[in-house]
């Protein structure tokens, strides 16, 4: 590697960890915390609303498969739970060749798979070749859409990555078809973890979430669906070693019935119900975390079914009808963001005033006649569809009241988890709440899996397809100049709310509560627990 343009990728990949660093470490001097004993041992009840859909890396896509999968998985690089900052995990170092589209691994040696074996380059190869294998149907794969060899074996007419190639066993070659310097910051995503293959074989590739295997610092022992997930320390994690023995993950339907299990002792830890807020402040001081998360909180419109597709004047009326600052104000008591747009603050790239769609009824009555749905006439019946168990009716609530005063009635139902995202996927919900936290921090994160045609369906759920959008994403990740880069990133963000697939509501904060019995808990950026820092005080 010569060090001309590789420097400065280096360059901009340090002011942008240094800057998010900067961002997270907050306004004040960090205080000096009292140091207390770290005991070893003991078994963390965690709170988990909703069982995960899968805990398969090639499926992990929602907020609960990854909290338990992050457990269990590692992968080339991680991001600093503070920070967010790129760190190495399994990686000891990584190259980049001058026009950013080879990037080349060194793998830290011994590090071994639950079941004893060393992981090796070749894992890496097999895990990356099974995601992209149309049998999987991988609904992450896109974030390896980058790598060369990419579409042939995900159209079938290809086994394996061109691009992706084990040079020894600890030295991993990963050629892009197209420059794209933040490529680097993908290989967090649990997608990108290896596992290995003989286990993949012996329970069938369809089984390998009922019984994962990985190289993080916790080892699966036991799925109870809808009860409970356990894992235990992995005594031989390359790491640092965990303090506790293991983690219960304890699946709840419902926040309210998690938290007064926390309140009660059986948890130690759990999700702060919507509308108590304030209170659990108060109770519990600094061990009710709320912080702003790296997430958006939205609405979506199904943009291949009437009335939604037949009307931008629609969409943006829905938009208009919405006042965000009230919603963040009372309904969630201070402890959520208005959107300004998608991209939330913290991000590099984030612009304060995205979006157009102030608070204004009178021009949500005017698009709406514009729209020929005059006082709302003419619309069909509208349902709003949510996730149950986590306080959306009550913002369901809210904006249904918003839209009545401007004409526009609509029902709203709440469906299980897992089936709420069929049915989205189904086009069987065709308006729809959702949100995006971030996997890494960069604008590409939220642009690409939401609004990129060739996501749609998969993280695109709003359908969204616009050739104008594409051509801007896929420009920005081959410009290796930050700036450049992200300027191609806020033009397609513009046009996007322009086009309002969906309604942007508030950026996320975190809002959890713990144990004063343990030391250590903290919620990441990306709303994560590391549980291999968490310990008990006695």
């Amino acid at each position: 590697m010569r060090k001309g343009k590789a420097a400065l990728i280096l360059a901009v990949f340090v002011a942008l960890t240094v800057g998010l660093a900067m961002i997270f470490a907050g306004c004040g001097e960090k205080k000096e915390e009292p140091k207390e004993e770290k005991k070893k041992g003991g078994t963390f009840n965690y709170c988990l609303v909703s069982d995960p859909v899968s805990l398969d890396p090639a499926q992990l896509q929602e907020s609960q498969g990854i909290e338990v999968g992050k457990q269990i998985f590692d992968g080339l690089m991680d991001n600093d739970p503070e920070t967010m900052e790129l760190v190495p995990a399994m990686a000891e170092s990584y190259e980049v060749n001058d026009d950013a589209t080879v990037f080349t691994f060194k793998l830290k040696k011994g590090v071994k798979f639950h079941n004893g074996r060393e992981c090796t380059a070749e894992d890496f190869v097999y895990s990356w070749n099974r995601v992209c294998d149309p049998d999987t149907a991988s609904e992450v794969s896109y974030h390896m859409s980058a790598i060369k060899g990419y579409d042939e074996v995900t159209g079938g007419t290809a086994e394996t990555l061109e691009g992706v190639k084990a040079i020894d066993d600890y030295t991993l070659e990963v050629t892009l078809s197209y420059p794209y310097a933040d490529f680097v910051y993908h290989t967090a995503h649990p997608v990108f973890s290896p596992i290995p293959k003989e286990v993949v074989e012996e329970y069938g590739s369809e089984n390998f979430s009922e019984h994962p295997v990985g190289t993080g610092p916790f080892v699966f022992k036991e799925w109870v669906h809808e009860q409970q997930i356990t894992v235990d320390k992995n005594p031989d994690y390359y790491g640092e070693e965990p303090y506790l023995d293991g983690v219960v993950f304890k699946v709840y339907q419902d926040e309210e019935t998690a938290y007064q299990d926390f309140k009660a002792g059986a948890l130690d830890d759990a999700q702060v119900p919507q509308g108590q807020f304030k209170a659990a402040e108060e109770e519990y001081g600094e061990r009710a975390i709320f912080k702003a998360m790296l997430g958006i909180y939205y609405y979506g419109f199904n943009m291949n079914t009437a009335p939604w597709k037949d009307s931008k004047d629609l969409r943006q009326a829905f938009n208009y009808a919405v006042d965000r600052q009230t919603l963040c104000d009372v309904v969630m008591e201070g402890q959520r963001i208005p959107a300004t747009g998608i991209v939330p603050p913290g991000i590099p790239g984030y612009q304060p005033n995205a979006m157009e769609y102030k608070y204004d009824p009178d021009k949500a009555k005017e698009l709406l006649e514009k729209a020929g749905f005059p006082g709302g006439q003419g619309l069909p019946q509208l349902t709003l569809g949510y996730n149950t168990g986590v306080g959306h009716d009550t913002i369901a609530q809210f904006i249904q009241g918003n839209l009545k005063d401007v004409g526009v009635n609509f029902n709203i139902e709440g469906y299980e988890w897992g089936t709420y995202l069929d049915l989205i996927q189904g086009e069987q919900v065709t308006f729809f709440r959702l949100g995006w936290l971030a996997d890494y921090p960069i604008m590409d994160n939220f642009l690409y899996p939401l609004f990129y045609s060739e996501n749609a369906g998969i993280d695109n759920m709003s359908q969204y397809k616009n050739e104008e959008v594409d051509k801007l994403l896929l420009e920005a990740r081959s410009t290796i100049d930050e700036d450049e880069r992200i300027e191609l990133y806020r033009k397609a963000e513009k046009i996007i709310l322009d086009d309002a697939p969906i309604m942007p509501l508030m950026f996320y904060k975190t809002s959890r509560v713990y144990s004063d019995k343990v030391g250590g808990y903290m919620r990441t950026p990306d709303d994560l627990t590391p549980l291999e820092l968490v310990y008990f005080k006695e």
